[in-house]
């Protein structure tokens, strides 16, 4: 990967970040790894923990952000998710899988879209 796209996916993430701050989910952690995999950011609402994959492009010629979240990564994010919830003794709890789509066009934000349930 290119420091080029490392940087705007490290921009989309806090983005992203931001996004579901404002609309009033507490983030408990960014960049989650296991021997299992990643989840960009796990946040609460009060009620409920979510695990969200952050895509950002830069344009929509390869088709939307959310395309790109196949089987084999939700199959990571399950298995991340139950190591979390493990390792934080969090046995019985609500969880859920979200994805937020990060857009720009050219170097300006256009589109932060937050998609719940992917899983």
């Amino acid at each position: 990967m290119t420091k080029k796209r490392k940087l705007l996916g490290a921009l989309g993430e806090r983005l992203a970040a931001s996004h579901l701050e404002k609309r009033g989910y507490k983030i408990l952690d960014m960049n989650y790894r296991c021997c299992m995999g990643e989840v960009d950011i796990i946040a609460y609402d009060g009620k409920t923990y979510i695990f969200v994959e952050v895509k950002t492009r830069s344009g929509l010629a390869f088709g939307r952000p959310i395309e790109s979240i196949n089987y084999k990564k939700r199959e990571h994010m399950v298995r991340t998710a139950l190591n979390y919830l493990k390792a934080k003794q969090l046995g019985d709890c609500s969880y859920r899988f979200d994805a937020v789509e990060v857009l720009f066009e050219g170097e300006n934000l256009s589109e932060i879209h937050h998609v719940k349930n992917i899983v």
